[in-house]
């Protein structure tokens, strides 16, 4: 019976939690869905703009003309295809972003279907353990219930933080395949400013091409350790955002195409992932040794328990 009424307990409790777990990351999920559609919104107004802005100088004219014959027009078209083609880069980070967070909140809506019950379940559950522990008969106790009651919190504590470490490995992991690829942009970048020519050129911005993808999946993985790291330690966004967690791809598409040939902007990106590894590392370090201190009184729990029902 203990067996069976322990399980179901923890079952019960976990249900109960993950429901207002998930139904808060929802809530805070379509806040910055919300903010993320207006900056792809305004991003699409840039690149329009930047667009046209293009067009326009492309469009022969007696002032065109003029600025061709004074070498003018060359350096001003050259200077607002970068523009354009920054404002295009920018407008698909955010887009994808967006796809993302949709994404998410699918998942999440799913998710909360499954426990959708677990209120009312645990309101009817109370009531069955209210009347085993005044039923002379039944071996569920008050004290015993209260260790119970106990062991399945824990377990799900433990549980909460066992996500947030793992999410916050998967985070350091994609951030370490992000530096690889830029470490390679960085050696053609090497190799471009000591008269590499044509190749190392066109080497460099394929391998920073592939550094854009890498950085975006280490932001979606920065996303998801934020969202549980808040559950376990109630940090919140604009306190991570502040760290420089949340905010990493924002910096990197920064001008990507003024500065793409630049050695320097290869190098600090490098650098800023370096930071956020060490601040992941400062981040994971309490939530592991947070998890032992769990784990620990689990078991005392469960060793209190056995004992009780042993001198039952």
């Amino acid at each position: 019976m203990f067996d069976s009424f322990n399980q179901e307990l923890q079952e019960i409790k976990e249900q109960v939690k993950n429901k207002k777990k998930w139904e808060a990351q929802l809530a805070r999920l379509k806040d910055a869905a919300q903010q993320q559609e207006q900056k792809w919104a305004r991003l699409q107004a840039t690149l329009t703009k930047e667009q046209k802005d293009v067009t326009r100088m492309e469009t022969l004219s007696v002032p065109s003309i003029l600025y061709t014959l004074i070498g003018r027009k060359l350096e001003k078209i050259d200077k607002e295809k970068q523009e354009a083609i920054t404002a295009q880069l920018k407008e698909q980070e955010a887009r994808r972003t967006l796809e993302d967070m949709k994404k998410e909140q699918a998942e999440l809506a799913e998710k909360l279907k499954q426990v959708a019950g677990a209120d009312t379940r645990y309101e009817a559950w109370m009531q069955h353990k209210e009347q085993l522990i005044h039923d002379t008969a039944s071996p569920i106790s008050k004290a015993l219930y209260q260790l119970l009651d106990q062991e399945a919190d824990l377990h799900a504590g433990l549980k909460e933080h066992k996500e947030a470490i793992a999410a916050g490995q998967q985070a350091h992991e994609a951030l370490k395949h992000a530096q690889a690829s830029l470490d390679t942009a960085k050696n053609w970048s090497n190799l471009d400013l000591f008269g590499g020519g044509f190749i190392s050129t066109a080497m460099k911005h394929e391998r920073m091409d592939g550094a854009r993808g890498d950085i975006h999946d280490a932001q979606q993985a920065l996303r998801r350790f934020e969202k549980e790291l808040s559950d376990v330690t109630g940090a919140s966004l604009s306190e991570l955002e502040s760290d420089g967690l949340l905010t990493f791809a924002d910096y990197f598409f920064d001008n990507v195409v003024t500065d793409w040939m630049v050695h320097t902007k290869i190098q600090k990106s490098s650098e800023q992932i370096e930071r956020i590894l060490q601040q992941i590392a400062q981040l994971l370090d309490p939530l592991r040794q947070q998890s032992a201190d769990l784990k620990k009184k689990l078991e005392e729990t469960e060793k209190r328990r056995t004992k009780m029902i042993e001198n039952y």
